[in-house]
């Protein structure tokens, strides 16, 4: 038997393209605010997120950069400006130096980034906001890519509880990386938990009449998987437990040394190639009609049977399709899941 599964990524009410852009964070980006002291944890000052973006061809399924001269980075809608050192100006309540533009090699890949070095959190500020990322890839054209993250801020009465995961080679198993170990972490008021605490990973399996988390019986912090365990592009979950108190995290892998990939090919239901954008004033709705192709030559392999799942942005199930040769996205999936929709793809014969 042979199995293939691929990600997707469908923009709601933001620019997109065919190519696939994601933002990614090396620390979480979440803020507490504690009502009566206006305490901030975690300290942005002191763990410094770096915020990088990930793109990748639809038809080849592999990384590309994008012209450093074009990149352009947003804040609540605002195009962030920066002095000659990389440094932001100020911002209405947002103080300059607070975010950092440079490029930078993360997981042996080089990268635009931004690093934020200063609490967005504040008294005058307890809404989250929003990172906006956009540039221009030249893949024999050019073309726009934009991907956008939220700063979550959020106020509490008790300390902060936030599980994140962190990965090698940026969740990628390449020619140079077999295998990605994938270890999980648990910050508490800001400081991180070492000690008594529980972890149960989970990995999204889109099989015919099963959708969703399955157990993968680990409870170590730490786990390693290889490319065996990886079809093109996988999702993990990991619950992180401590004192009765629970959270979840959840990241994305991908194998690019896989023969199969799948082309999520998203149309207008008439057989032409659209943005993977959803838009109340535009593109109300996207027809994928995918296609399992060769990575080395792009040939359409023929004989599979499609499966389909829609999710959130937490993994949480919008829709689901056993079979059919496409599979239709609407705007009111987007409004349902509050933001971006991610569309898994597994076919098998």
């Amino acid at each position: 038997m042979s199995n293939v599964s691929g990600l997707t990524t469908i923009k709601y009410v933001k620019q997109g393209d065919t190519l696939s852009c994601a933002l990614r964070s090396t620390f979480p980006l979440k803020q507490f605010i504690t009502n009566g002291t206006n305490a901030v944890t975690p300290s942005f000052a002191t763990y410094q997120p770096c915020i990088y973006p990930v793109i990748r061809s639809s038809l080849t399924a592999t990384r590309l950069s994008p012209l450093v001269s074009s990149v352009v980075w947003m804040y609540n809608g605002s195009v962030i400006s920066f002095d000659a050192n990389g440094l932001s100006t100020a911002m209405g309540a947002i103080a300059a130096g607070t975010f950092k533009s440079e490029v930078k090699t993360i997981d042996g890949f080089s990268v635009p980034t931004l690093t934020i070095l200063k609490n967005i959190a504040s008294a005058s500020n307890i809404d989250s906001d929003t990172i906006l990322f956009q540039a221009t890839v030249n893949t024999g054209f050019s073309t726009t890519v934009s991907a956008s993250i939220e700063i979550g801020v959020e106020q509490t009465d008790g300390e902060a509880f936030i599980a994140y995961i962190t990965v090698n080679n940026g969740g990628v198993i390449d020619d140079n990386v077999s295998t990605l170990t994938l270890r999980a972490h648990l910050m508490i008021g800001g400081s991180e938990q070492s000690s008594n605490v529980t972890y149960a990973w989970y990995k999204m399996v889109v099989t015919n009449g099963a959708d969703g988390w399955v157990a993968l019986n680990k409870t170590t912090q730490s786990i390693t998987i290889a490319a065996s365990d990886i079809n093109s592009s996988e999702l993990y979950k990991c619950v992180v437990s401590f004192s009765g108190k629970s959270a979840d995290a959840v990241m994305e892998v991908a194998d690019e040394t896989d023969v199969l990939i799948i082309y999520p090919n998203p149309t207008d239901g008439a057989g032409n190639t659209v943005p993977e954008e959803l838009n109340p004033t535009g593109q109300t709705s996207i027809v994928y009609a995918p296609e399992v192709r060769k990575r080395e030559n792009q040939a359409v392999q023929s004989g599979f049977t499609f499966y389909y799942l829609l999710t959130n942005s937490s993994g949480d199930e919008i829709n689901s399709q056993d079979g059919g040769s496409t599979f239709t996205v609407t705007l009111a999936n987007a409004q349902a899941a509050q933001g971006d929709l991610t569309l898994i793809i597994t076919a098998s014969k």
